[in-house]
């Protein structure tokens, strides 16, 4: 239908007696929302002109207050099977059916009125059994309906025909997913005491000669010689297998499809001879070219019936109706792998054929899906090596692959070394100590890696101590170990390197066997665990220090330097990385944590310093972090916060700032000048990247302006001229500086004050 056609047409507006039968109508307010309702709440009036089906729809209301115009018109054409309408009060065109269309709330549930002869025109016209709203309804719902349908025939039409590829169920298999496939059997039996009874065995489905049949005991038929599991008949009752997945390889146009069924049956009291038998296909998955794969499932296309749909998924993850809410295994048998001639000749070429041979179960999307991925999987199973391609069909393994037509040195080893791993079906951690071996080109003892993989231990995990002694050392110190204490042996190693790093901290020869190879370990570790006073600080403490090797000699050096005390409160400087740690647990800031802190100690930016009150030296209060002249760029207590207790100790810093000036040298104020350029850049570049705080109670707040409300400069005393500052090279007299050099170290001094405050006020 062409729109600027259908706004030619001449309009229905609302006939004199559709007006009077209006007027008739006695408003009444709905109880619930005020709104006025009638009997009948729409008049409807319906022509064709040019073929087309013009359909009027008047809302009482209008009609009352004297408006003869439609709110709605709907056009409707028979032959295109279309229809759509036009809304009058937005003047714009709707596609949505009448029931969809925006109507006042007290229009539900009222009348429709539509006179005899438009009714029978209605009818005529859409060929449909009711007249008037409900058949203009009717027929909307078919034309979507028709709609619906094409638009998903669009869809579902090529899948059907991709899948008429799959060809027919071979002829024998129903009886071998019943035999083999479900592979649940029983021995149904009446309960007796004589001694010779018989009873009906599901697989041979026969009567047999069994002994002291006991109900649910698990046996073997004497006939056939298959697992049963005995059933009273009188006990059973109605019951069912488990519900197994079996699998079909076949060829196709297009390579091969993999199959997969889920299939069980049903039991009924007093029927076992004749058990219902399910078989449902669920999944098909077509492979081609380097078995790049389409996946389809029987599942509820889009809500409306039970068909073929494409999907993305792998077996494992599904999102279907059927497995969006939980997960499972769909390992299950495949058909034909023990026949000479398999149905699928292009399961030969994959491996799956062999790898399935030594498994109860396998799921072959699974393994096809790894093998497309990985294509040394089939390599890995053809050559024998079952626990390493069951790691890499698990996805518990991924190996590095060199170019070689020798696939022994393909994996990194050679044919010697690829004969152990074979005759010791060894896995992922087996082939890592074998490349090791070869690596080092000193045998290792098939007993040792035998230990080692067998516990999962790879020959990293040995990296803290293989250096100072052999792996065989290792797994007799291990082995004893484990006789000692019980633990698995993997988490022994992880308690001897941890005990090794503790000792490390605490200043141990750790190079002296009588260390690293304590005769108890869990007693030893427990006892260096006491000394540290904190395992997690002291593994934290080594790794810090391995990274930042100079914090602890840096924090002894200024500790006489800035150490300083009066009446009221003190300066105490850390001795070692643990007492920062200590004390950002204790106040429960980042200190401790941040690896910030430890590499401005190590470049000699910024110290970290504690203010404690003089009467409770060892308990935290605040942290300090300063530069090396004393300025202070954070004090922080419980929380990252500032107290109003701190006022009180500003007095202290500041006097603390003046007495240590005494004690700088030129190094240190050489250090402070780099402090004080780099914490400058650093605002700048907040201030630039707008950073703020998104935790605590200063959340929201720009960073930089924070920092800076918490800096403290120190004042330089103008006792700095008389002091000893004498250095190497300095080219000072009797140890004090010279008018010219003290004139140069003020001049520098007031040239980096006016740099910083110009650079702050820019990025201000």
């Amino acid at each position: 239908m062409k729109k600027s056609q259908l706004k030619k047409l001449k309009c229905l507006n609302a006939t004199r007696q559709i007006m009077e039968m209006a007027k008739k109508e006695v408003p009444k307010r709905n109880e619930y929302d005020n709104q006025e309702s009638f009997s009948r709440g729409l008049f409807m009036r319906c022509q064709v002109e040019k073929g087309i089906l013009k359909v009027s729809l008047f809302l009482t209301r209008d009609l009352r207050i004297g408006s003869h115009r439609p709110v709605y018109q709907v056009f409707v054409d028979r032959e295109a099977r279309d229809f759509v309408t036009w809304d009058s009060v937005l003047e714009k065109w709707r596609g949505a059916k009448v029931d969809y269309l925006d109507w006042p709330h007290a229009f539900w549930g009222t009348d429709r009125y539509m006179g005899p002869k438009d009714n029978k025109i209605l009818q005529t016209y859409l060929g449909v059994s009711e007249g008037g709203y409900k058949g203009l309804l009717e027929y909307q719902r078919k034309i979507r309906e028709e709609q619906l349908k094409k638009r998903h025939k669009k869809q579902t039409d090529p899948w059907d025909r991709y899948l008429e590829q799959v060809p027919e169920l071979p002829k024998d298999w129903d009886h071998w997913v019943d035999k083999e496939g479900i592979g649940q059997n029983y021995m149904f039996y009446d309960y007796s005491r004589k001694k010779n009874q018989k009873g009906y065995c599901s697989w041979c489905e026969k009567e047999v000669p069994i002994e002291k049949p006991k109900h649910k005991k698990e046996g073997v038929c004497p006939a056939c010689g298959h697992k049963i599991q005995f059933k009273a008949r009188g006990r059973a009752g109605s019951f069912w297998t488990d519900k197994r997945y079996v699998y079909l390889l076949q060829e196709c146009r297009d390579g091969m499809v993999l199959r997969e069924f889920r299939a069980w049956r049903c039991y009924k009291k007093g029927e076992y001879e004749n058990p219902d038998y399910i078989c449902q296909e669920e999944r098909r998955v077509i492979y081609g070219d380097g078995l790049a794969a389409r996946t389809f499932y029987y599942g509820l296309y889009k809500k409306r019936d039970f068909r073929w749909i494409e999907t993305s998924s792998l077996s494992y993850d599904r999102p279907s109706v059927y497995w969006q809410y939980f997960k499972e295994k769909y390992e299950g048998q495949l058909y034909g792998i023990s026949l000479p001639d398999p149905e699928c000749r292009g399961l030969m070429r994959t491996g799956l054929a062999q790898f399935a041979r030594q498994r109860e179960q396998t799921d072959p999307e699974q393994y096809l899906y790894h093998l497309r991925k990985k294509p040394y999987l089939e390599r890995l199973v053809k050559c024998g090596l079952f626990r390493l391609s069951e790691e890499v069909y698990n996805g518990k393994a991924d190996l590095k692959i060199r170019e070689s037509s020798d696939f022994a040195k393909s994996i990194g080893i050679d044919r010697y070394r690829m004969k152990r791993l074979r005759e010791h079906d060894g896995g992922s951690v087996y082939l890592k100590w074998l490349i090791l071996e070869k690596h080092q080109g000193k045998e290792i003892p098939d007993s040792v890696i035998d230990y080692f993989s067998g516990y999962q231990i790879e020959p990293k995990d040995l990296g803290f101590i293989s250096e100072q002694m052999s792996v065989v050392r290792i797994k007799n110190y291990v082995e004893k170990q484990h006789k000692l204490s019980g633990r698995p042996p993997k988490e022994l190693l992880s308690t001897w390197a941890d005990y090794l790093s503790m000792s490390f901290r605490l200043r141990r020869d750790i190079t002296r066997e009588i260390f690293f190879k304590p005769r108890n370990l869990l007693e030893s570790h427990d006892e260096a665990v006491e000394l540290c006073g904190n395992k997690e600080i002291a593994m934290r403490a080594v790794e810090v220090t391995k990274k930042y090797p100079d914090v602890d000699k840096i924090c002894q050096s200024v500790k006489e330097k800035f150490e300083f005390a009066d009446r009221k409160y003190r300066i105490v400087a850390p001795e070692k990385v643990e007492d920062i740690m200590y004390e950002g647990q204790a106040l429960r800031h980042c200190a401790d944590s941040s690896d910030i802190y430890y590499e401005r100690i190590q470049n000699r930016e910024s110290y970290i310093m504690f203010l404690r009150k003089a009467e409770e030296p060892d308990k935290p209060y605040y942290t300090l972090e300063v530069e090396p002249d004393g300025t202070i760029r954070q004090k922080r207590t419980v929380g990252d916060r500032q107290n109003k207790d701190l006022e009180d100790a500003v007095v202290f810093l500041r006097k603390w700032q003046e007495e240590i000036q005494k004690r700088l040298t030129l190094e240190d104020y050489r250090l402070a000048k780099e402090s004080s350029r780099l914490r400058v850049e650093e605002f700048k570049k907040l201030r630039e990247e707008k950073a703020k705080i998104w935790h605590g109670h200063l959340q929201g707040q720009l960073l930089a302006d924070v920092l800076e409300r918490d800096l403290m400069e120190a004042v330089r005393s103008a006792e700095v001229g008389d002091r000893n500052l004498g250095l190497p090279g300095d080219g000072l007299v009797s140890g004090n500086l010279s008018d010219r050099s003290e004139e140069c170290i003020k001049q520098e001094e007031q040239e980096t004050e006016q740099k910083e405050k110009l650079v702050l006020a820019v990025a201000a």
